[in-house]
């Protein structure tokens, strides 16, 4: 009977090349790779398909390479909760988790990989396994309680069972591959992420800007990044897990010498296009200097002082050298690799298949004698989402936010009537009809609200029409603009629209000679609420939303539609329902929102009982465009578990004003 060895990880990366090791060096063995990695918006989990290719891509690494059999080797992928279910169809001799800590969320990961390691152990004695290897962060104990507490579950489990165990620990790697499979570990990885997301997010406003423009960051002296292949990782740990007669016990795998984080900074952002400069600590950062500085927050965290020469293998458990190599630690990577291994993420960052718009389909309902034009699709289990566009809009605004949600959740969304020059007068009570209208046409009993400006507030008055067809509401850069209150919160741009719409509601004869004070460099092209100097590139209109921030304002006649349209919305007494919404509500508003005052919506929120308010740092009104990633999380994360978001959702841009029921701060 053939070996087997089960190896179960929330890191495909890090799992895949210890099952490629396991087929290239050990014959006739049988290996079962469990990818319990999670998916969410902005970094999907590999499939069954590309985590066999990559087990083979690094097989073929290997001076065994003749010997890695595909038919040797069986996958499974399942979310952490499902993996104990999976486990029930194998046997094995060996048993792996590996549990490396790389979740961008400190607790949404702690929490994926106790579910894994209490899966596998519970599994043990059906499993028919002799020997545990588990493997986990390279952390100081107080700086990961929660991994500790793992390991001295592992040992005990495993002395109660009679299994023979192995602790092991490893320091972050770098992976040429790692964009391909979604994961990015702590260090390099999330520099060059840092770096690509920055320009894509800048050359999506302004193509170019980076030909003329340098990025400056600064307290970067005197750190450095330890950078250690994945493949060496890798060795490291198969030598010192892999079966046979190996004694009980703790090891560590250890970190080559620090790279100077300048150093890495300067190379990632060469091969990203990017002339990164350092600056003094406290010296003035631009918009742009201050989104790259944001994303490397996390990178900074985990830098190491250079001074600290203190080797690896110095400490207690590091890994003793492999036999025939006469070295205690790897050296650190040479200039040259560094190149190679940079530019080879770049291009699998580049190469990466890229969100597509949601293939939802477009269906024509009628409603009221008239025709509403809806879209419907995605994937998912659980309640799905109901998306309210904004008044006088098209549904290109928010076609890059479905792209990222349609993957995790069914979504419908529709054109909002009231503008078009055969439409009648359309106020909000028409506006909840065609909600209800929605809804029925897509089968749907309850679901979740999403108002995106406007439509917050329409959202709101939804809820308390029909309370039990809403599960929860999220309000994206919402505006509760209302007559006679939060008075003195408008944006500029509010209090000039908001002059321009009563004027239309009674004088419409002057819409043709007020289009061009609605032009669309006003309607949010260069607006920042601290002044257009402060937002820099990130106040500009994406071109893409060029011709969606036209539509209201495309001739006179729709103008005084949409103006009316306006004015009524602003008579809706939004602070009186406030209070009376049952459901759980997150807003998200933008720094450098100067279309919906980010003041007033959080005063709003602080009227709903079960509000959580984000507001997210150096983004503007069209941050559902611009960062749809990040806001997809956002929403999936709190439709899944809202009273747990602010804990599950830590990102250097997020400041969380409200994280809890009576909890502003």
């Amino acid at each position: 009977m053939r070996q087997r060895v089960l190896i179960a990880g929330t890191s495909p990366l890090l799992a895949g090349r210890l099952a490629a090791r396991c087929l290239a060096g050990t014959p006739g063995a049988e290996v079962v790779l469990v990818s319990a990695a999670l998916s969410r918006p902005g970094q999907a989990a590999p499939d069954r398909r590309e985590l066999a290719r990559f087990v083979a891509g690094c097989a073929g690494e290997g001076e065994s390479a003749e010997a890695f059999g595909a038919e040797r080797l069986s996958v499974v992928c399942a979310e952490p909760h499902a993996v104990a279910a999976e486990l029930k169809a194998w046997a094995a001799e060996q048993v792996w988790c590996v549990v490396p800590g790389w979740d961008r969320s400190p607790a949404r990961g702690a929490r994926a990989d106790a579910v894994l390691t209490g899966a596998l152990l519970g599994a043990l004695p059906d499993l028919g396994a002799r020997g545990y290897v588990h493997v986990g962060p390279d952390t100081a104990a107080d700086e990961d309680r929660a991994h500790r507490a793992l390991e001295r579950l592992v040992v005990e489990a495993c002395l109660d069972a009679g299994v023979s165990w192995r602790v092991l620990r490893t320091p972050p790697v770098v992976d040429a591959r790692a964009p391909a499979l979604g994961e990015c570990p702590p260090g390099a990885h999330r520099l060059l992420r840092a770096l690509h997301s920055v320009r894509a997010e800048i050359e999506d406003r302004a193509p170019g800007w980076f030909e003329r423009h340098p990025l400056r960051v600064a307290g970067w002296a005197g750190l450095g990044l330890s950078l250690l292949d994945a493949e060496r990782a890798a060795a490291e740990l198969w030598r010192a897990g892999a079966p046979g007669e190996l004694p009980d016990g703790f090891a560590t795998v250890p970190r080559p010498a620090p790279v100077p984080l300048a150093d890495v900074l300067a190379r990632g952002g060469a091969v990203h296009g990017i002339d990164v400069r350092p600056v003094p600590e406290g010296e003035s950062l631009g918009a742009e200097d201050r989104l790259l500085d944001l994303r490397l927050a996390e990178v900074r965290r985990h830098a190491v002082p250079l001074g600290n020469r203190t080797g690896p293998e110095e400490r207690e458990g590091a890994l003793p050298p492999a036999p025939g190599t006469g070295a205690s630690a790897a050296p650190p990577l040479s200039p040259a690799a560094q190149w190679d291994l940079f530019g080879a993420v770049r291009a699998c960052q580049s190469s990466r298949r890229e969100v597509r718009e949601p293939e939802l389909r477009r269906r024509v309902v009628d409603v009221a004698g008239r025709a509403l034009v809806l879209w419907d699709g995605g994937n998912g289990e659980g309640t799905p989402l109901l998306v309210l566009n904004a008044l006088g809009q098209g549904p290109g605004f928010l076609n890059r936010l479905c792209a990222h949600l349609a993957p995790y959740h069914r979504l419908a969304t529709w054109q909002v009537r009231g503008t078009e020059r055969e439409d009648p007068d359309w106020g909000v009570p028409r506006q909840l009809d065609d909600i209800e209208a929605v809804l029925e046409a897509v089968g749907w009993e309850r679901a979740h609200l999403l108002g995106w400006c406007t439509g917050a507030k329409i959202a709101t008055a939804f809820q308390q029409r029909r309370p039990e067809a809403v599960a929860s509401l999220v309000f994206l850069n919402a505006t509760f603009r209302q007559d006679g209150h939060w008075d003195g919160m408008d944006t500029k741009y509010e209090s000039d629209l908001a002059a321009v719409c009563r004027a239309l509601d009674r004088r419409p004869e002057k819409a043709a000679r007020m289009l061009d004070l609605l032009a669309p460099g006003a309607v949010g092209g260069k607006g920042g609420s601290r002044g257009d100097r402060d937002a820099g590139v990130l106040g500009v209109l994406s071109p893409a939303l060029a011709d969606e921030v036209r539509r209201p304002f495309r001739d006179a006649e729709v103008l005084v539609r949409y103006a009316r349209q306006l004015v009524d919305l602003w008579r809706l007494d939004s602070a009186a329902q406030a209070p009376r919404v049952t459901v759980p509500t997150l807003f998200v508003s933008s720094e450098f929102d100067g279309i919906s005052s980010p003041a007033r919506a959080r005063e709003a929120a602080r009227r709903f009982p079960r509000a959580r308010y984000a507001e997210l740092a150096v983004a503007g009104h069209y941050a559902p465009h611009d960062r749809p990633a990040l806001v997809a999380e956002l929403i999936t994360e709190f439709v899944r578990a809202p009273h747990e978001v602010t804990g599950l959702v830590r990102d250097a841009e997020i400041t969380w004003h409200i994280d809890g029921e009576g909890a502003a701060r």
